[in-house]
């Protein structure tokens, strides 16, 4: 799937986070969200349903109060509807931590086992975003965004992003798009580790000529 389609289904995943919080999307205003392909007081040529989007970070890390784990490189892949509306939800497709996983001279694996989903709304400036986890109602079951790390014998915890935490989304004036989890809290729901690991991690998307307009 190249760039432009994945990018697209981001689009896609923000319409939907309409449909799923039940958010109306009328006409345009001051409050609504629609992803561009340039920048338009008005967007008149928006990015097709659905968009994807893949981001990269370079050395992501997990801080908890035993020490850092941290990876080599993480990779996330998200998809959104585009449809005008007061909000985008994302849909996280994949989330991977990659390369050499260690906590101080430890081995460790950093896995997703369940993906859920980022609503994006306006921030502080016109440049600037919030993205707030939230539970996707697919199937039967709503779907949260759950990881697990493995260090050792004795670490193995699972981790799941709560709701009430945020993530910074940058939008700059070439049109590329940065999600910054600025140690963002993820609560044990199992394992023998410390209760909160925190999330720290600037992914920054792959191509420019994305705007989020309102």
């Amino acid at each position: 799937m190249n760039l432009v389609k994945r990018f697209s289904l981001v689009a896609v995943a923000a319409f939907t986070a309409m449909a799923f919080i039940g958010a109306s999307s009328a006409s345009a205003s001051a409050t609504s969200v629609q992803l561009c392909k340039s920048p338009e007081l008005e967007c008149e040529n928006p990015w097709p349903n659905p968009t994807t989007i893949v981001a990269h970070a370079t050395n992501p890390k997990l801080l908890t109060s035993v020490g850092t784990l941290e990876c080599e490189r993480s990779l996330i892949e998200l998809t959104l509807l585009n449809t005008l509306a007061k909000l985008i939800l994302a849909h996280v497709l994949s989330l991977k931590f990659e390369g050499n996983c260690h906590l101080g001279s430890t081995q460790c694996t950093v896995t997703v086992s369940e993906v859920g989903g980022i609503s994006i709304t306006h921030g502080a400036n016109p440049l600037e975003w919030i993205g707030r986890p939230v539970s996707l109602p697919l199937g039967e079951t709503p779907m949260n965004t759950v990881m697990n790390k493995k260090c050792g014998f004795l670490v193995n915890c699972t981790y799941t992003w709560g709701e009430e935490t945020e993530t910074t989304i940058t939008n700059s004036a070439e049109g590329g798009v940065t999600l910054v989890f600025n140690e963002v809290e993820l609560r044990r729901t199992s394992g023998f580790c410390s209760e909160i690991t925190q999330w720290d991690a600037m992914y920054v998307g792959l191509g420019t000529g994305y705007w989020l307009e309102s």
